[in-house]
């Protein structure tokens, strides 16, 4: 079989969008050593292997990535290495990693105040709703594509609000609440996309790309680097402050509204830890805050 080695690889990681951001660290390693195939990489003995780690960490450390990031692309090697059982000293790359001794980025919170302003800063449907979205929620981008989020994950709850069920058909899979405001926001915005003539089905997604002047079928669902951009480009156009740190910005541009979520529920001593728990998605394996601590921006 050819590549079984990427075959084994694939296997032992569940979501697709960690497949590819595993793999784009695991290319870069290989073209650092300069194998192209797969297999190969597999045949090589311990003491050779393990130079190529060694070097490879030297390198990344040279750039200046700092510890967090390093270690990220290193398991990303490490895991397809010990999927086609290749030997190597795991306790010793590990040692090579510099020390993180710097405050990491991200670590704020949007304010009420930082919500307001980027309502106001825009006059467009479909990001007046995404951001109430994750203000609501405080979801990783990663639901609108792992598998794509559509509207039959949508479900109308008491109170004019909605459910959400994301990561569906998985064990990670729990259920997100909107607001009545967001629930609003959103129908407004799908109602937008009924007058623009799209046939809104149970398998459109909840948020699409605006269609391209060729594409005269369904949208495209929104990807997570297009949410990124728009936010981005909503900071800038809102004039919400962040402050730089190293590489980062103190409010990470997504997931700012996950750290304001999880701060209001910490703060609400009516809420019970559990619920809280269970809401920011803690409890159910999910593995996204490895990709939040190396890749969110």
């Amino acid at each position: 079989m050819p590549n079984r080695s990427l075959s084994l690889y694939r296997s032992a990681i569940k979501s697709p969008e960690s497949f590819k951001i595993y793999k784009y660290s695991l290319d870069e390693f290989m073209r650092f050593i300069k194998i192209q195939d797969y297999d190969a990489v597999t045949q090589l003995d311990t003491r050779t292997i393990q130079a190529h780690l060694e070097d490879w960490i030297m390198h990344l450390t040279q750039k200046g990535l700092k510890s967090s990031s390093i270690k990220g692309k290193l398991s990303a090697v490490e895991l397809f290495l010990d999927m086609n059982k290749v030997v190597f000293h795991k306790r010793i790359t590990r040692k090579l990693i510099p020390s993180s001794d710097y405050i990491p980025g991200g670590d704020k919170p949007y304010t009420t105040e930082d919500i307001q302003k980027f309502l106001k800063s825009t006059t467009k449907l479909r990001t007046k709703a995404m951001v109430l979205f994750f203000a609501s929620t405080g979801m990783r981008p990663a639901v609108f594509v792992d598998p794509i989020l559509r509207l039959e994950h949508i479900e109308e709850m008491p109170y004019r609000c909605k459910a959400v069920k994301v990561y569906d058909g998985s064990k990670q899979g729990y259920w997100g609440f909107l607001t009545p405001e967001a629930s609003k926001a959103l129908d407004q915005y799908l109602n937008s996309r009924k007058l623009n003539g799209e046939v809104l089905t149970s398998e459109s997604p909840v948020f699409a790309n605006f269609k391209k002047a060729n594409q005269m079928k369904k949208n495209f669902h929104m990807s997570e680097k297009s949410a990124k951009q728009i936010m981005q480009r909503l900071i800038r156009t809102a004039g919400v402050e962040r402050i730089k740190q190293g590489n980062r910005y103190d409010k990470a541009s997504v997931y700012g509204f996950r750290k304001r979520f999880n701060t209001i529920l910490k703060l609400d001593n009516d809420i019970n830890s559990n619920i809280a728990e269970k809401l920011m998605a803690h409890k159910n394996g999910l593995d996204g805050d490895y990709l939040l601590s190396t890749y969110s921006i």
